[in-house]
C-alpha cells in the first residue's frame, strides 16, 4: 500500500477558519460577471457556484499544524529539511526521542507557514472540473481539427498503443473524471498546442519540466491529478492551503469554489507565488478559457446537493457464499491525493499472498447497466444504460485482467460476471478489485452519499486505506491481510 501526504488542521487553528467562515458569511457578494454564472454541480452543499466574492482581510502569516504521513524512504532529517524546520523541533513536537524509530503509515504533525492568501475571486463552475453532464456531447477531436494545430497531429505510444493527441485526453479525462476543456485550456495556456501548428515546446506541453513526465499523456496525467487534488481536498475539507513551486504557503479563502481551487491547485505547482498569481489572474488561464470555448453560459442541469444524493441499491461485487477481504478502506479512485472514493476487496484465492497472479474468482456487477469502457484492467458500468460515463451513476471496476473481462457496450445484469481481478491497470502489489462510484462526474466519497454494498456500510477512517466496513452489529475493519474475522465479508446479495 502507499501512503500519501495529507493536509488536515491542527485543532487550534480550527477557530481561526470559524472565525473566518462568519467574517466572510456577514459581507454581500456583488453582481456577477457572465463567466461567474452558476452552472449546475452535485458538490457538498458549501461548494458554491462561482461568485465575485469581496476581499476579506485574512490574518497573515499563520502557523498550521499540517498531518504527514511517513512513507516508505522518509527519514525524520529529510522531513524536517522538506518543511524548513529543525529536526530537534520536529521531534519535540511529535514527543520522539530516537531519530531512527519511525514506521510506514505513522503520523508526524509538522508546523507550516502560511504566508500568502489566494484571490477570494472564484472564476470556473465545478461542473467544469469534472467529467460530467456538461461534457456528454464534447468532442475533443472535433475540436483539437478544427485549429489544425499542433495538437491535432500529436502521435504518442501510450501503454503499447500509438494515441493522438485527442485520444490520450479522452483517456485522461475519463480515467480522472476531469473536464477535458479545462485540459485543453491548460495545454494552450502552457504550450500554445491547440492553436499553433509551430510550438516550441514539445516535451513539457502543461508546464512541468519533469524528464519522466515527457509527452501529452504523462503531462496531462499529471496535471488531472492536480486538478482532483485541489477539487476534492477543498470539497472535503482536507486542503486549507496550495503549496506552490517556490514552498510558498497560500491560505484558500473560504469563498472559493472547489472547482476554482482545482485550477489553483495545479498552476501552483509549477509557479512561484507572482507568477502563479499571473496565470491565474484575468490575462492568465481565464483569457485562455474564453479564447478557446467563449464565456462560461449556466447548463440546464438540475442542482443536486450532496445532501440528498443517494446511491441505488448496489450488491456485494463477488459471488454469494464467497468470503472475500476488505483490504483497503476509502482512499483515492484515481491518482494520487484525490477523492477517497474507492475500497479494495481481495479475493479468497489470493487474499494475504502478496501476489499479482489472476485470480480464479469473478468479480460482479453490483448494479445492472452498461459497460461504457473495458480498457486496460478497467470497466465502467453506466448504470443510465448509454455510453457516457459522467451521467447519472457509474461504477469503476479496476485491476480487472484482460483474458475474461466483459466487453465494451455490453448490457449487463446485477450478479453478472465482470472479469477477474488481478493487478493489471493503474498500480498495484497485488491482485485486488479496487471499486469506486461516480455521480455526474464526480467521484463519490462516502461522506457524500452512504456506500452500502448488500447492506455493509463503508466508513471514512483517519487517513487512506484505513476504515471500516458494518452491517447490523458485524464490523470489519480494512486490512492489508486475510483475517477471517477482521477483515472477511461472505457475500449474501439477498441481504
Amino acid at each position: 500500500m502507499n501512503y500519501k501526504l495529507r493536509i488536515t488542521l491542527f485543532d487550534f487553528s480550527r477557530v481561526l477558519f470559524f472565525a473566518l467562515v462568519a467574517a466572510l458569511a456577514a459581507c454581500a457578494a456583488p453582481e456577477s460577471s457572465a463567466l461567474d454564472a452558476p452552472l449546475a454541480t452535485i458538490a457538498r452543499e458549501n461548494s458554491a457556484t462561482p461568485t465575485r466574492a469581496p476581499a476579506t482581510p485574512i490574518p497573515l502569516p499563520q502557523t498550521l499544524i499540517e498531518r504527514y504521513d511517513v512513507r516508505a524512504g522518509d527519514t525524520l532529517g529529510n522531513i524536517a529539511a522538506r518543511y524548513n524546520i529543525a529536526l530537534e523541533e520536529l521531534m519535540e513536537l511529535n514527543g520522539i526521542v530516537d531519530a531512527n524509530t519511525l514506521k510506514i503509515g505513522q503520523q508526524l504533525k509538522v508546523p507550516i507557514q502560511v504566508t500568502r492568501a489566494a484571490p477570494s475571486e472564484a472564476f470556473i463552475p465545478d461542473s467544469e472540473i469534472v467529467y460530467g453532464p456538461a461534457y456528454e456531447n464534447f468532442d475533443i477531436a472535433a475540436f483539437a481539427n478544427s485549429f489544425n494545430g499542433y495538437l491535432a497531429a500529436y502521435r504518442q505510444n501510450v501503454e503499447g498503443e500509438t494515441m493522438s493527441g485527442a485520444q490520450i485526453l479522452q483517456l485522461v479525462a475519463e480515467r480522472y473524471s476531469v473536464g477535458p476543456r479545462v485540459l485543453l485550456a491548460l495545454v494552450e495556456m502552457q504550450s500554445g498546442w491547440v492553436t499553433n501548428s509551430i510550438v516550441t515546446n514539445i516535451q513539457y506541453p502543461l508546464g512541468l519540466a519533469d524528464s519522466t513526465r515527457q509527452g501529452l499523456f504523462f503531462q496531462a496525467s499529471w496535471a488531472a491529478n492536480h486538478l482532483n487534488e485541489g477539487y476534492y481536498g477543498k470539497l472535503a475539507g482536507r486542503l486549507s492551503n496550495l503549496r506552490l513551486k517556490d514552498r510558498t504557503r497560500v491560505f484558500i479563502p473560504t469563498s472559493l469554489n472547489a472547482g476554482t481551487v482545482a485550477v489553483m491547485n495545479v498552476l501552483a505547482q509549477i509557479n512561484a507565488f507572482d507568477q502563479w498569481q499571473n496565470q491565474i489572474g484575468a490575462d492568465g488561464f481565464r483569457a485562455t478559457y474564453r479564447k478557446l470555448f467563449g464565456e462560461l453560459n449556466p447548463a440546464a442541469l438540475e442542482t443536486i446537493p450532496a445532501r440528498d444524493l443517494k446511491q441505488p441499491a448496489l450488491r456485494l461485487p463477488w459471488s454469494d457464499g464467497e468470503m472475500w477481504y476488505f483490504s483497503g478502506g476509502p482512499h483515492t479512485a484515481w491518482g494520487d491525493n484525490g477523492a477517497w472514493a474507492a475500497i479494495d476487496i481481495s479475493p479468497n484465492d489470493i487474499a494475504g499472498s502478496g501476489s499479482c497472479a489472476i485470480s480464479r474468482r469473478y468479480a460482479l456487477a453490483a448494479a445492472s447497466g452498461k459497460i461504457a469502457r473495458s480498457e486496460r484492467g478497467r470497466v465502467v458500468i453506466a448504470l443510465n444504460g448509454n455510453n457516457f460515463q459522467g451521467k447519472g451513476w457509474a461504477l469503476l471496476y479496476l485491476h480487472i485482467a484482460r483474458d475474461g473481462r466483459i466487453g465494451e457496450g455490453v448490457q449487463v445484469q446485477v450478479g453478472e460476471k465482470i472479469g477477474h481481478p488481478s493487478c493489471e491497470g493503474g498500480s498495484a502489489d497485488a491482485s485486488h478489485l479496487h471499486f469506486a462510484r461516480l455521480y455526474n462526474g464526480q467521484w463519490i466519497e462516502p461522506t457524500s452519499a452512504p456506500f452500502i454494498l448488500s447492506g455493509w456500510s463503508v466508513q471514512l477512517g483517519d487517513q487512506e486505506y484505513a476504515g471500516t466496513i458494518a452491517r447490523g452489529a458485524e464490523t470489519r475493519e480494512a486490512c492489508n491481510c486475510r483475517d477471517d474475522f477482521k477483515n472477511g465479508i461472505v457475500a449474501d446479495a439477498g441481504k
